[in-house]
């Protein structure tokens, strides 16, 4: 296995509408940490569409523990009270996740986002199943638009895999 091998998610998902939320509960899986910005909602937004607020509010309805983990600023989010958010968490190399996540079996953990270099590695450091979704929009942080110029690298070298 090479070192592009360990950076790969574990799934790859077009949409957040094409989780399989019942297949993740039924592995045991039972927390879910979301990326926000491109993820869950827009870059520098703190909307959520409805159908998103209620997959989070179905997690959430199934027992599991919701996490909405953020680089981006802090901002109020609308219609997520009661959720677990942290912002400016430092992804990949947080010492601040590893105390929040420490207690947590690996296992049951789920990460989703739509960086490889942040979310994918975050994941795979801590040991959870990871899942890459197409980012929402492509307006971004200027340092993760050169970032994706290799995770197009990275998603073509798997393509061909």
């Amino acid at each position: 296995m090479g070192l592009f091998d360990l950076l790969k998610p574990d799934e790859f998902v077009d949409d957040l509408k094409n989780l399989q939320i019942e297949r993740y509960l039924s592995m045991g899986k039972d927390v879910f940490v979301f990326d926000f910005d491109n993820t869950l909602g827009l870059w520098r937004n703190a909307e959520i569409k409805e159908d998103l607020k209620d997959m989070l509010e179905h997690l959430r309805s199934k027992g599991a523990r919701v996490f909405i983990v953020s680089n981006g600023r802090p901002r109020e989010l609308r219609g997520l009270d009661g959720f677990n958010i942290v912002w400016r968490a430092g992804k990949p190399f947080s010492m601040r996740l590893k105390r929040i996540f420490e207690g947590f079996e690996p296992s049951r953990v789920v990460l989703v986002g739509d960086q490889i270099f942040t979310d994918v590695i975050t994941g795979k450091r801590f040991g959870f199943y990871t899942i890459k979704v197409k980012p929402l929009s492509n307006r971004e942080f200027l340092g993760t638009k050169m970032l994706r110029f290799f995770e197009r690298f990275l998603l073509k070298r798997w393509k061909g895999s």
